[in-house]
């Protein structure tokens, strides 16, 4: 029984992983679609070889992107809140009478069966354009979590059997099980272009860089739970490795095409409970359009990869459009489509203003399925 209620938190984390990629605040906009349209201060975080895809006027860029996506469309936070305050409240009562108890069976009523999930996920870019070498600071970070309750049938008994007697909350057997991953990227960007003749250029990007992983397994009955104790060492394990991104992007006349390769080596990392975070190795390929005042792109990854906890793949399409209304405003809408049928579709639009293109604030909002919602920003300077 505790492996299936691990599974199902599992299935709740696995969920969002269709906003992992999302919280960017130019390319959340078009749904994740940037490998191949996104600029030098933004693509190279899907694709390292964009470092080198700059304007001759364009020079050091500081770049800060942060979001998140929450589902708790059952108000699973504030039942669960409501249920631990009441069973604090009940170690105080010197019996248990019938209308608490009453009010104590609803409460783990509320929460029965119910699950959360989000993500949240933040990077900080410092790219400097040059026309020999290309090089960028890519610091990245992303959070998964997801919860599930579990409700003993026998606790309702229980509970009928010490009304009007004393009652220890602790006695109840109900639980709350949580999973996550904590996933920190720190790297270095490299990339440069190369004129292959004609109106062809051939960019080429790299991006080695150091991982830290730390896993999350929480469990503990409902009287116990406590949200600031996910992150306590008896639940966590950090575990560290070296990893490489690479990329390539053709460019000729409009058209850009590219191929994306994240995380070259798969690597393994364990829980506390011993179940393993698998970090697969993800391949991308591209196909864009790009005007003065018009961009879109179609992504696709080539391969399905694992999804954590879902003991299925997954396969994503993304597709995403920029309009230049003005040459200090952007608009953005994109949609993203798990082929595999393993993740929830997911829609998003965006905004951007960008004065003098030397400060530039993005804004996107996506919702998913299961109201799913989130959003991203991004905060940016360019000399």
């Amino acid at each position: 029984m505790k492996k299936t209620l691990l599974s199902l938190a599992l299935i709740a984390v696995s969920g969002q992983a269709l906003a992992t990629e999302l919280y960017n605040g130019r390319i959340s906009g078009m749904a994740g679609a940037g490998y191949v349209t996104g600029g030098y201060s933004d693509g190279l975080l899907f694709n390292p070889s964009l470092a080198a895809n700059y304007k001759e006027n364009d020079d050091l860029a500081v770049v800060l992107n942060g979001g998140a996506l929450v589902s708790d469309f059952e108000d699973l936070v504030d039942d669960l809140d409501d249920l631990v305050d009441f069973t604090d409240y009940l170690e105080n009562a010197n019996n248990l009478v019938p209308s608490d108890a009453d009010k104590l069976k609803g409460l783990l009523r509320n929460v029965d069966g119910k699950s959360l999930d989000g993500t949240l996920g933040a990077s900080l870019v410092v790219a400097v354009p040059n026309s020999f070498i290309s090089a960028a600071l890519v610091v990245k970070a992303t959070g998964t979590i997801g919860a599930v309750v579990d409700i003993d049938d026998d606790d309702y008994a229980l509970i009928d059997n010490r009304t009007n007697r004393p009652f220890e909350p602790e006695d109840l057997e109900s639980s709350v099980y949580a999973r996550g991953v904590l996933l920190r990227e720190t790297g270095i960007a490299l990339a440069r272009s190369f004129d292959l003749g004609g109106d062809g250029t051939l960019l080429v990007g790299v991006t080695p860089k150091r991982l830290k992983v730390e896993t999350i397994v929480y469990s503990t009955t409902v009287a116990d739970y406590d949200e600031d104790d996910l992150d306590a060492d008896d639940y966590t394990v950090e575990s560290s490795a070296s990893n490489l991104d690479a990329g390539l992007t053709y460019q000729t006349g409009n058209l850009r095409y590219g191929l994306s390769i994240q995380n070259i080596k798969s690597d393994s990392f364990r829980s506390v409970s011993n179940d393993v975070y698998k970090l697969d190795t993800r391949t991308t390929g591209a196909i864009g359009y790009v005007t003065d005042r018009f961009k879109a792109e179609a992504a696709v990854d080539v391969g399905a990869y694992n999804t954590f906890g879902l003991g299925g793949e997954s396969q994503v399409f993304r597709a995403g459009v920029e309009l230049n209304a003005l040459s200090w405003l952007q608009l953005r809408a994109g949609l993203q489509r798990d082929m595999k049928d393993t993740l929830p579709d997911a829609y998003s639009v965006g905004l951007g203003i960008s004065p003098f293109d030397v400060v530039n604030i993005d804004i996107a909002g996506f919702s998913g399925d299961d109201n799913a919602t989130g959003g991203a920003i991004q905060i940016g300077f360019r000399l």
